[in-house]
This record gives C-alpha cells, sequence and structure tokens, in this order.
C-alpha cells in the first residue's frame, strides 16, 4: 500500500548540508524500507508542489498535499546562527510544520536539525521536547557520505515507526487509540451534570446531541460539528428566528489512557441553555470494553450502535470482562465474548463483526436474551457460535431484534 511522505525543505542554508543531503538519506531510506520483505508498504517521497500541473497557488497546494501525506518531515535548521536576533528556522517550514500538527498529529510528523547552526535548545520553546533527528554537517566537512549514512539510519528507524502508526488509520482501536463516537460525561454529581453523545461520524465531521444541568437548570442542543484539525472541531448553530449564531468548539485529548473532549462555547449559546447550565467544560469518554481493548474500531462501534440502536448500551454495560472467543460457524468473523464479573449467566454477551461490515450480536440481562444482526438470512436464526453460548441457558426464549432507534430520546440523554 503507497505511503506519501511529505518533505518540507528550506534554502536559506548551504544545500550541500541541509536541503540536498537529508533529501538523499530520505530516498535511501524509503528505499530500504520499499525492499525489505516484511514491509507491505510503498513509501513515496513528496514535496513542495512537484507533480501538479499548470501553475497552482502554491501555499494551498502545498497544504492540500500535506493534508494527504502519512507522514511529515521538516528540516528545523537554524538559519539565523550567527544573528542576534532570536534564534529561528525557516518561517515557511514553520507554517507548514503548524499544518501537518493539526492534520496529522505530532505521532506522524518527523523533524530534523543541523545542528551545525544552532542546537536543538534554541529551537522555538514548543517544538523542544519534540522528535528530532539531529545530525552534523560543516559545509567545509568532506564527510558527507559518514554522515549521510548516520542521517539515513536514524530517518529510517523514524520512518518506519510513523508509516507504520499511518497505516493504522483513522479507524485504529486500544488504549491510546483517539475516537469521537460514543458517550461521553461532565462530572458525575447529581446537580451539575453534562452528557454528550456523538452519534454519527464521518471523515468531514459528526452529528451530535449536548444535554447539561445545574440544579433546576439545563440545556440542550444538538447539531452538526466540522473537523478542523485531527483532534479538533467546530460547530456554528443558527439560533431560530434570529441572524445570530452559536459557536461550540470540540477537542479531544488522553491523558494516561483516558479520552477527554474539552469543549468551549461562545456567549450566544446561552439561547439553548438556563442559568448556570454551561455547555463548556471537559466530558470523559464512557468507554466501550470492545474499543478499549482493541477488539472494534470506531467504525464498527458505530455499526453496531446502528444495528442494535438503543440496545446497544444494554451489550455495553453486560461486556464488561471481554475475551476472544472461536469462531465455529463457516463464516469469516471474529467472534468475542464478554460478562459482568460475578454475574456470569445473569449478564453477558457476545459479538461477531464479519470481514465485509456483517454484525452478529447477542446478550443476556435481566432474565431476557436478545439478538441482532444486519445480515438478512440470518435475522431468524442464530450462528452456531452463539448456539453454543445459549447451552448454558436454553430456557431463556431469544428476542429477535425489536423496534430499535438511534435516535435518543430525553430519557436517553
Amino acid at each position: 500500500m503507497q505511503r506519501i511522505v511529505f518533505y518540507s525543505w528550506q534554502s536559506d542554508l548551504n544545500g550541500k548540508c541541509n536541503r540536498n543531503l537529508i533529501q538523499d538519506a530520505l530516498v535511501r531510506s524509503l528505499k530500504a524500507i520499499k525492499k525489505d520483505e516484511t514491509e507491505t508498504l510503498e513509501p513515496v517521497l513528496d514535496r513542495d508542489t512537484n507533480g501538479l500541473n499548470g501553475s497552482p497557488s502554491i501555499s494551498e497546494s502545498i497544504f492540500n498535499k500535506i493534508s494527504l501525506s502519512d507522514v511529515f518531515v521538516a528540516d528545523v535548521s537554524i538559519i539565523n546562527g550567527r544573528s542576534e536576533d532570536k534564534k529561528t528556522p525557516n518561517p515557511n517550514v514553520l507554517i507548514e510544520l503548524g499544518y501537518a500538527v493539526s492534520q496529522l498529529g505530532w505521532d506522524r510528523v518527523i523533524m530534523v536539525q543541523n545542528t551545525f547552526y544552532g542546537s536543538p535548545e534554541e529551537l522555538p520553546f514548543d517544538l523542544r521536547g519534540r522528535r528530532v533527528i539531529a545530525y552534523t554537517m560543516d559545509p567545509d566537512s568532506d564527510s558527507k557520505p559518514e554522515v549521510r549514512s548516520l542521517l539515513q539510519g536514524r530517518l529510517e528507524t523514524a520512518l518506519r515507526e510513523s508509516l507504520s502508526d499511518s497505516s493504522q488509520g483513522a479507524i485504529s482501536s486500544g488504549l491510546n487509540a483517539p475516537i469521537w463516537w460514543g458517550e461521553w460525561y461532565k462530572d458525575n454529581r447529581r446537580s451539575n451534570f453534562g452528557k454528550l453523545f456523538i452519534r454519527e461520524t464521518s471523515s468531514n465531521g459528526f452529528l451530535f446531541d449536548l444535554v447539561v444541568m445545574n440544579g433546576s437548570h439545563s440545556g440542550s442542543i444538538t447539531g452538526e460539528a466540522v473537523f478542523v484539525a485531527r483532534d479538533s472541531a467546530y460547530a456554528r448553530i443558527k439560533i431560530p428566528g434570529s441572524n445570530e449564531f452559536g459557536e461550540l468548539s470540540f477537542r479531544r485529548s488522553i491523558f494516561d489512557g483516558k479520552r477527554y473532549i474539552r469543549i468551549s462555547e461562545t456567549v450566544s449559546c446561552q439561547y439553548w441553555r438556563g442559568m448556570g447550565a454551561f455547555f463548556d467544560g471537559e466530558f470523559r469518554c464512557a468507554e466501550d470494553h470492545l474499543f478499549l481493548f482493541g477488539f472494534a474500531n470506531e467504525m464498527e462501534l458505530q455499526r453496531l450502535y446502528n444495528v442494535m440502536g438503543q440496545y446497544y448500551f444494554e451489550l455495553k454495560k453486560v461486556m464488561e470482562q471481554i475475551g476472544e472467543h472461536d469462531n465455529l460457524d463457516t463464516f469469516v468473523a471474529k467472534a468475542y465474548q464478554g460478562g459482568v464479573r460475578g454475574l456470569y449467566t445473569i449478564a453477558e454477551g457476545m459479538v461477531m463483526f464479519g470481514r465485509d461490515g456483517e454484525i452478529w450480536a447477542i446478550y443476556l440481562n435481566d432474565g431476557e436474551i436478545r439478538y441482532f444482526t444486519n445480515v438478512h438470512k440470518w435475522k431468524k436464526t442464530i450462528p452456531k457460535t452463539f448456539e453454543q453460548w445459549r447451552e448454558r441457558f436454553p430456557e431463556i426464549e431469544i428476542n429477535y431484534g425489536g423496534d430499535i432507534s438511534t435516535l435518543p430520546t430525553q430519557e436517553d440523554l
């Protein structure tokens, strides 16, 4: 699979020591990765407006290329080392670097610095401590082959790591994987409560329901947010009967394995809420263990919700301790079983994910078994994998599907 590595270079410094040397090392690194039989990636190098026809807008074209790349490499060498002014890398490189971070995240950004012109400590404050591949090359030195070899080795290691991360795409899962979809809660105090439910996501944004309470005062708002960066989104909602708009910003983060969304609101959002019931604040993800343990990604969770509707939340509660299960059926699918510790045979369930988007789900809770699938021929028949699971409580009848809704009611919120 082809992966694009974008190279942001500068021409302020000697090309022999920087632009050409780094590009040569990048090309050699990517060739080495491509030749590795253990790799299925096909990395290619891209830069500025290379390969574009006509006379494109340079800045717009570069930004488009950056947003479509998998890894961003920037030469952040100090360009004014002899000046008494504040030391800085090339301004254009810094602009492209900032845009790359907003689109790709720091884990897919690699900075390279020739320390002959300045040390890492002289970099702008927010770049210090980030991943910087340092090398030293004097314009008058004859050690280019040795320096290039060292730089190539360091770049190859960093590229393998970043390319591996990018191959996971936006549908990764696990302890440190980002997610938008799902339930998010602010505080647990009964008198000060907030719930965010992001119930539909796409490559451009998401649909959300937001409810807050503070004592007897409450507020609610439903709207669409668009992504402005990998971890940020923005919503602009028209106030009925007015030319004004309410604005909300969303920023997600992960800290110590816990996922958060920070919401900020404009004053005009008070139209949708009572006094003191603010929309802004920090909301923590109500984790789904299928996602947390790396068994299902964000897309699969959303598909599961679309199949089960409001019953998804019951399945989520009973799937507490989760593990893989053998697939006893002839179709290709991954099976997982889970239950509440100490309450197996009372609260437990199973889920199967097919390779082409098929889903089968079954769970036991409050003495009732419910079964769901998006495969028509399995609507009234459970897979063999589920039949074996059900042998422990054959006296309980199966409720096939039911009246489901993916639109939350006020009680749900």
